[in-house]
C-alpha cells in the first residue's frame, strides 16, 4: 500500500495499559477508530467559490463522480488532446484565479506528456468505482494513487493523487480531482523526462563561500525559505540569512561579507514593499504554477524600479543530500542593491544597529520614531525662525502705506505663520525619514491638514483685525448701532470660516466629504425648520444693521410702544419706555414694523386749533391772523420755509382757526417750553382783538355780561382798514415787506 502523505501507517500494536484509566481511555479511542466513518465525509479543502473559478465552464457529460471515472476522463482528454477539458480534473487552488484559463490547459497537456514519457497513459486497472473511494479500515480514505513517477534515475518515485472534495456551487456533491501537491509537481516532471532539461545547480556550489548550510536551516517551501529570511533578518543572524540567498554571481571570497550586506538590504526592502505575511506564498515543496514564471521559481513580491517593477523571487536549489531548497534567486540577488537605493534607508539602514531598524510599532521603525520626535521639533524651530524673519520683512512693506490694518494683521498672523511654516518643514523632511507607503501617507495628509487649518486661522485673524478696525471707525463717528454690530458680524462670519476651511482641508486630505455636507445639508434644514423663528431674528438684525433705522440710545416709536433704545442683540432689540420698564421686541417683528425713530428729528412740529367766538367780528379775525403770523414770522425759534395760520371754518360754537409750524429743535424738553410759550401769546394776541375762546359746548347767555368788548373790536376794525390800505395785511399771504421787515436772523438747527 503507498504511503499517504500527512497520514501516519498503523502498526496494529498497542501497548498494554498499566492502570485502569488507561485501559478505560485505550477502550474508548479503540472503539471511535473502529466507528464507520459518514459516507460523505471530505477531506478539508481551501478552495473557494466555485470549483476552478476562472475556467471555462465544465461540459455537462463531464463524470468525475469516482476514481475510476475521474482518472479514464483525464487520460481520454489526453488521447483526444482536450486538454481544456482535462484541466477540469486538475485542482488549481494554487493557481492564481486570473491564470487559470490560461495554466489550467497548459498544465493538462504537460501531465498527458509526462504520463506518455512514462509510458502511463492507459486507463489504471484497480481503482475504485465508488464515490466515496478506496477504504482503509472501513473508513474512506479520500486519497486514490493513480500512477508513480521516478523523475531521475537516482531520485525515488513520487505518486500521482487523486483526491475527493466537495464542489459547493456543483450542488455540495462530491468530486476527484488530482490534488494541489500533484498539480505543482507537473512542470518539474515535465521539464525533467520530457524535455531532458538539467536542474540547477546545488546549493552547496552556488554559496561555496559561505561554507556548509547550517544544521536546520535547509527550507523546503517558499513560504518556509521567505518567512525564515525575514525572521533571521529580524533577529540579527545575517551570516545565516544570506545563506538563504543565490550568490552565485559574486566571487566566492566576498560572499561572506557582501552576503550579509545583501541580506541586511533586501530584510529593508521587503518591509517596506510588502509589510504583510506571506500567508499567500505556495507551502507547497514544488511551489505553485504561476503565470509567466519558471516551473522552479516562486514570485513572493513586487517592487517599483525605474520606470517599471520587478519581481523578488524564489528559485528551487537541490542539495547534495536531501531534498531540495528554495534561495531567492540570482536575477534577484543581482538587483537588491538597486532596489535598496529605491526602496532602503540609505546610511541609516546600512550602519545603524539592527535594533533601530528590527524593533517597531505601527509600521514605523525605532530610528524613524526617534528621527520624528527631531523633525517635529526641528519643523517648529523652523517655522518659528522663519516666521520671525518674513514677519519683520512684511512690517517693513507695511510701513510704507499709510492704512494701519496691516501692520495690526502682521503682528496677529505669527502663531498661524509658524504652525504652518512648521507644517511644510516637516513635510518637506518626511522623505528623509524613509517611511512606509501607509504612514509617509499619514503623516503627508496630517502636515497638509495642519497647513490648511493655519490657512483658516490667518483668515479668522483677518476678521478680528477688520472688526477692530471697523469698531474703532464707528466708535470715532459715535456710531453705537455700528459699534454694536461688529461683534455680531464676528460671531457670524467666523464659524463660517472654519466649517469651509475644515471641509476644504478633509477634502484634500483623500476623505469623502460629500457625505459630511449631505449631512450639514439635513442638519441645516432640520435646524432651519426647528429654528425657524432664531434664524428669522437673525436676518433681521442683518437687516437692522444695514438698514441702520436707529442706533443705541435713540428714542424710536413702534406702534403704540415708545422708548428708547438700550440693546440690539443676534435675537431682539431692548427698548427703555417712557415708564421705565424694558420691553424686548423681535427683530424680525422689528424689522417688518413702521418704525419712527424721533431722535432723528431736525424739526417739531406745533399744531393748534383756536375756536373763538360767533361773537366775533371778521374784522377782529382778520386782526387775529394777521397778528400771528407776524408774531411767528419774528420768532427765532419757527422755522420760517413753511408755517400756516388760517381761519378753517365755522364750528359748531366757535369759529375755528388752525395755526401749524415746526419749532426748530430736536429736543423734546426744549419743544415743549417753546410751545408753551406760543400757545400763551396765541391768548394774549386773542385778547388784543377783543374776543375770547369759545366753549366747547353750547351755551344760553342770559345776559350781556362777559360780552365782548366793543371798544377793542373797534379799534380792530381800524387797524384792520388801516394795514389794508398801506397792503401789510397778513391775509391771505404774508406781503414781502412785512416778511423782510420782522423775519428774525436764521437759527441753526441741533
Amino acid at each position: 500500500m503507498p504511503r499517504i502523505h500527512g497520514c501516519a501507517p498503523r502498526t496494529g500494536r498497542t501497548t498494554a495499559p498499566r492502570t485502569l484509566p488507561g485501559a478505560l481511555a485505550l477502550f474508548v479511542a479503540l472503539a471511535l477508530a473502529a466507528r464507520p466513518a459518514p459516507a460523505e465525509e471530505v477531506l478539508p479543502d481551501k478552495e473557494e467559490g466555485d470549483l476552478n473559478a476562472g475556467l471555462d465552464p465544465a461540459p455537462a457529460s463531464l463524470d468525475r463522480s469516482t476514481p475510476r471515472r475521474a482518472w479514464g476522463t483525464f487520460l481520454a482528454s489526453c488521447g483526444d488532446g482536450r486538454s481544456d477539458l482535462g484541466a477540469h480534473l486538475l485542482n488549481l487552488g494554487d493557481v492564481a484565479r486570473s491564470d487559470r484559463r490560461v495554466l489550467g490547459p497548459v498544465l493538462a497537456r504537460q501531465l498527458c506528456e509526462v504520463l506518455r514519457a512514462t509510458g502511463q497513459l492507459a486507463l489504471a486497472e484497480g481503482l475504485d468505482d465508488t464515490p466515496l473511494g478506496p477504504l482503509a479500515e472501513e473508513r474512506p480514505r479520500n486519497i486514490a494513487v493513480v500512477a508513480r513517477v521516478r523523475p531521475t534515475d537516482a531520485g525515488r518515485a513520487e505518486e500521482l493523487w487523486l483526491r475527493r472534495i466537495k464542489d459547493r456551487v456543483g450542488g455540495g456533491r462530491s468530486v476527484w480531482l488530482l490534488t494541489r501537491q500533484t498539480v505543482s509537481r507537473i512542470a518539474p516532471w515535465f521539464r525533467a523526462l520530457v524535455r531532458k532539461e538539467v536542474g540547477r545547480r546545488p546549493v552547496e556550489v552556488v554559496n561555496r563561500g559561505l561554507g556548509a548550510l547550517p544544521a536546520g536551516l535547509a527550507p523546503r517551501t517558499p513560504r518556509d525559505a521567505i518567512q525564515t529570511f525575514v525572521g533571521l533578518a529580524a533577529r540579527g543572524k545575517l551570516g545565516d540569512a544570506a545563506h538563504l540567498l543565490d550568490l552565485s554571481q559574486l566571487p566566492e571570497a566576498e560572499q561572506r561579507e557582501r552576503g550579509r550586506r545583501l541580506a541586511r538590504r533586501l530584510a529593508a526592502v521587503l518591509k517596506r514593499v510588502h509589510p504583510g505575511s506571506y500567508s499567500r506564498v505556495s507551502n507547497d515543496p514544488a511551489g505553485a504554477p504561476e503565470r509567466d514564471v519558471p516551473f522552479d521559481e516562486e514570485v513572493v513580491a513586487s517592487a517599483s524600479l525605474d520606470a517599471g517593477s520587478v519581481q523578488i523571487r524564489l528559485a528551487r536549489h537541490p542539495l547534495t543530500r536531501g531534498e531540495p531548497v528554495w534561495l531567492v534567486s540570482a536575477a534577484t540577488t543581482a538587483e537588491i542593491d538597486a532596489l535598496y537605493e529605491r526602496h532602503g534607508y540609505g546610511w541609516v539602514g546600512d550602519h545603524l544597529p539592527l535594533v533601530f531598524v528590527g524593533w517597531q510599532l505601527a509600521g514605523v521603525q525605532l530610528w524613524q520614531w526617534l528621527g520624528l520626535a527631531l523633525f517635529l521639533g526641528g519643523a517648529f524651530l523652523v517655522g518659528y525662525l522663519v516666521s520671525l524673519v518674513t514677519r519683520k520683512l512684511l512690517l517693513r512693506l507695511s510701513g510704507l502705506t499709510s492704512w494701519r490694518w496691516d501692520d495690526l494683521l502682521v503682528a496677529r498672523i505669527g502663531s498661524p505663520l509658524t504652525l504652518a511654516l512648521a507644517a511644510l518643514a516637516l513635510a518637506l523632511a518626511l522623505p528623509v525619514l524613509a517611511l512606509a507607503k501607509g504612514p509617509h501617507e499619514l503623516l503627508r495628509s496630517g502636515c497638509k491638514l495642519t497647513g490648511l487649518l493655519a490657512l483658516g486661522w490667518v483668515l479668522v485673524r483677518i476678521v478680528d483685525v477688520i472688526g477692530d478696525q471697523a469698531f474703532g471707525y464707528f466708535k470715532e463717528r459715535k456710531d453705537d448701532m455700528g459699534m454694536a454690530m461688529v461683534p455680531v458680524a464676528r460671531k457670524i462670519l467666523k464659524p463660517i470660516i472654519a466649517a469651509i476651511v475644515l471641509v476644504v482641508a478633509l477634502q484634500n486630505v483623500g476623505m469623502n466629504v460629500s457625505g459630511l455636507l449631505a449631512g450639514l445639508g439635513i442638519a441645516g434644514l432640520a435646524i432651519s425648520l426647528a429654528g425657524k423663528n432664531t434664524i428669522e431674528n437673525l436676518f433681521g438684525s442683518l437687516i437692522i444693521a444695514f438698514d441702520r433705522p436707529f442706533k443705541l440710545g435713540d428714542t424710536i416709536k413702534v406702534g403704540e410702544l415708545q422708548g428708547t433704545v438700550e440693546d440690539l442683540g443676534l435675537r431682539s432689540t431692548r427698548v427703555r419706555t417712557v415708564e421705565r420698564t424694558l420691553v424686548t421686541i423681535p427683530n424680525a417683528q422689528l424689522a417688518d414694523s413702521r418704525v419712527e425713530n424721533l431722535s432723528r428729528r431736525d424739526r417739531m412740529r406745533l399744531f393748534a386749533k383756536l375756536g373763538v367766538r360767533y361773537e366775533t367780528a371778521p374784522d377782529q379775525l382778520r386782526l387775529i391772523v394777521d397778528e400771528t403770523k407776524r408774531y411767528l414770522l419774528a420768532h427765532p425759534r419757527v422755522w420760517q420755509e413753511s408755517f400756516s395760520v388760517r381761519f378753517v371754518g365755522y364750528g359748531e360754537s366757535t369759529l375755528d382757526l388752525e395755526v401749524a409750524c415746526y419749532i426748530a429743535t430736536a429736543d423734546w424738553g426744549e419743544f415743549t417750553g417753546i410751545r408753551e410759550a406760543i400757545l400763551l401769546d396765541l391768548g394774549s394776541i386773542l385778547e388784543r382783538a377783543g374776543t375770547q375762546l369759545g366753549f366747547s359746548s353750547r351755551a344760553l347767555y342770559m345776559t350781556k355780561t362777559g360780552g365782548l368788548d366793543a371798544k377793542k373790536a373797534k379799534q380792530a376794525s381800524a387797524v384792520v382798514r388801516e394795514r389794508g390800505e398801506r397792503g401789510e395785511l397778513c391775509l391771505p399771504e404774508i406781503p414781502d415787506a412785512v416778511r423782510a421787515a420782522l423775519r428774525p436772523p436764521p437759527a441753526s438747527a441741533p
